[in-house]
């Protein structure tokens, strides 16, 4: 499928062409896409993205890059989600946030030519992230921020158990490399963010937790209520009692010929 601006030229949504490191690298994708994209759900006007082709230059449909991830605030969402592609001009700024995910065929150019054109287009921040830990891009993961033009790294930290972090301005978030995967602090929080399975998954623990305390709730309850009746029968038993024993006073007084 594809989409035409007003002067008929085509900005395809797609090369047609797979990945080249497609099964190496789209558990990974998949995993940080949908983690960002739950964390942000309920912000408007915020769409998180990978793989869409970010058109640079009107006119021209050569002019293109696909980040792994992208986060845009402020943006125009139907505008994107109408085209099913970024194209800078019409949304009227670049994205925030850009990360690549490292492979065999893309760290050369995610370190090169992708770094060159992120830093023109005036992305604020781009990220690196090889979950090999450094076959491709010589380290973990590594965070630049654009001053001037130029990107410079932010400062990375190194675990003594092999994890290395670091903190994201654009996302207000940490993320932190551990044994190969990419994971997202929020130090507002102080929790890890969940990806759309783990979400997921706890949103269906937490409902049936809630099941579970309303039955106990209910439970309680009916016990609550067999307890009251049972109390009621004991009082109205003896409210009995004490009725047959006034009853019993009351004839044993008219036998004995006493007033009652």
């Amino acid at each position: 499928m594809t989409t035409k601006t007003s002067t008929e030229i085509i900005y395809p949504e797609t090369d047609g062409m797979p990945l080249p490191d497609g099964v190496f690298q789209d558990p990974l994708f998949r995993e940080i896409v949908s983690t960002i994209a739950t964390y942000f759900k309920d912000q408007p006007n915020t769409v998180v993205s990978g793989n869409t082709f970010i058109y640079y230059e009107e006119g021209n449909p050569r002019r293109s890059v696909s980040p792994d991830c992208y986060v845009v605030y402020d943006s125009d969402v139907e505008l994107l989600l109408s085209n099913n592609t970024y194209r800078l001009w019409e949304m009227g700024k670049p994205p925030d946030f850009a990360l690549e995910i490292a492979s065999v065929s893309t760290a050369t150019v995610d370190t090169g030519r992708k770094r060159e054109l992120y830093a023109r287009l005036g992305i604020p921040e781009y990220w690196r992230y090889d979950s090999t830990g450094g076959d491709f891009y010589g380290e973990p993961l590594v965070g630049e921020y654009l001053v001037d033009g130029e990107y410079r790294r932010f400062e990375m930290r190194h675990e003594p158990d092999g994890r290395v972090w670091g903190r994201s301005p654009a996302l207000n978030l940490d993320l932190w490399w551990d044994d190969g995967r990419l994971h997202f602090w929020n130090p507002m929080t102080g929790r890890w963010l969940l990806n759309q399975e783990e979400a997921q998954a706890a949103l269906e623990a937490e409902r049936a937790a809630r099941q579970s305390a309303e039955a106990r709730i209910d439970q309680e309850r009916a016990r609550a209520a067999q307890e009251r009746a049972r109390a009621d029968q004991q009082r109205a038993r003896a409210d009995q009692e004490r009725a047959r024993a006034d009853a019993l006073k009351a004839e044993l007084r008219r036998l004995r010929g006493q007033q009652p």
